[in-house]
């Protein structure tokens, strides 16, 4: 018999949590007829990685995630200056007073290509906070120019090299991917492995076993993205397996409904507003069509896995073959009347 693991946790259908104590995961497997599946962890921490690194990686892993070129340097703008805050605490060598301050930057706003963001110090009063601006940064589209003015100079803040720090960023920003792109890669490679989000806070999905060897591959690109990483802050990933019993197919159960209802609503709720918004997109349309497939397609697979059928969401799924049938058909009048 394989070495069982057992996850400890606190949690309840109440509270929209679940009990990881009834969650068994064994660490080596007598053979595959005894595994339900993978549990998956993963976070991501503060990441940064080259634009260029990356694109290697998943093209060296043969992963379906391509970058392209496209530098976007608004969002690079943006978050370089984001990145600038300092907080001080100065006594005042007169009276002997706290003085707590903050330097932080904050939006102006937009005019036509040029995006501005002003460097302030804001002072801690008893009743209300005093704000000085202390700089002007900004960035004009059009002319990809990134440039500043300083505006007053304080005792207690080195105001030039803020800004200085934001230029430098910049450039780094610009040739890099976050967190938030980062995360819609490994949300599609998760879609991929038709991975279940597990109610518990965190990052811990599970892995059917008939996509078990994909979790090798994404555990070998997080580890990548950890090596060239050039934020602080550690990326971590593991896994192990589930056995296949009554009891933990009843628990699988219970978290494709609650994970698959989540899905179906959003889905809903975006296939009503492109029937609403009279959309002409056919491309848009057979996206969603795609992604309905998907998810049905996927349905039967837990079907496969837990061994029952999955009927408790069956009206929420007749709901979106609806919609998904009136976007086919939307679909078909734009390209007759695109063929005419």
């Amino acid at each position: 018999m394989a070495d069982t693991i057992g996850t400890t946790g606190t949690n309840n259908s109440t509270t929209g949590t679940i009990k990881m104590v009834n969650l068994m995961g064994v660490q080596t497997p007598a053979d595959n007829s005894e595994i339900l599946g993978k549990f998956l962890y993963f976070s991501l921490a503060n990441v940064l990685i080259d634009r260029d690194t990356l694109n290697d990686l998943c093209a060296g892993m043969n992963l379906p995630v391509t970058l392209g070129n496209r530098l976007a340097t608004v969002d690079a703008f943006k978050s370089a200056t984001g990145d600038i805050y300092e907080r001080n605490v100065v006594k005042d060598s007169y009276s002997g007073e706290l003085r707590i301050s903050k330097v932080y930057c904050r939006d102006n706003q937009k005019q036509n290509s040029v995006y501005s963001r002003e460097l302030v110090k804001e002072t801690l009063g008893e009743s209300t906070n005093r704000y000085i601006k202390l700089a002007n940064l900004q960035f004009d589209k059009d002319a990809d120019c990134f440039d500043y003015t300083v505006d007053s100079y304080d005792g207690d803040v080195d105001v030039r090299s803020h800004c200085d720090r934001a230029v430098e960023l910049f450039e780094v920003y610009k040739q890099c991917v976050g967190r938030s792109q980062i995360e819609c890669l490994t949300d599609n490679l998760l879609r991929r492995m038709d991975a279940l989000k597990l109610s518990v806070h965190g990052r811990l999905f599970f892995v059917p076993k008939t996509h078990m060897d994909m979790v090798d591959i994404f555990e070998d690109f997080i580890t990548a993205l950890n090596t060239h990483n050039r934020r602080d802050g550690e990326l971590a990933v593991n896994s192990i397996y589930v056995i296949s019993d009554d009891k933990q197919r009843e628990k699988m159960t219970a978290e494709f409904y609650n994970a698959t209802k989540k899905e179906i609503e959003t889905y809903t709720a975006s296939l009503e507003h492109l029937i609403a918004t009279g959309s002409q997109s056919a491309a848009i349309m057979e996206r969603w069509g795609r992604k309905i497939d998907a998810l049905e397609t996927k349905k039967r697979h837990y079907e496969e896995l837990l061994k029952r059928e999955l009927t408790e969401l069956d009206e929420q799924y007749d709901m979106l073959r609806f919609l998904a049938q009136e976007l086919a058909a939307r679909v078909s009048k734009i390209q007759v009347n695109r063929a005419a």
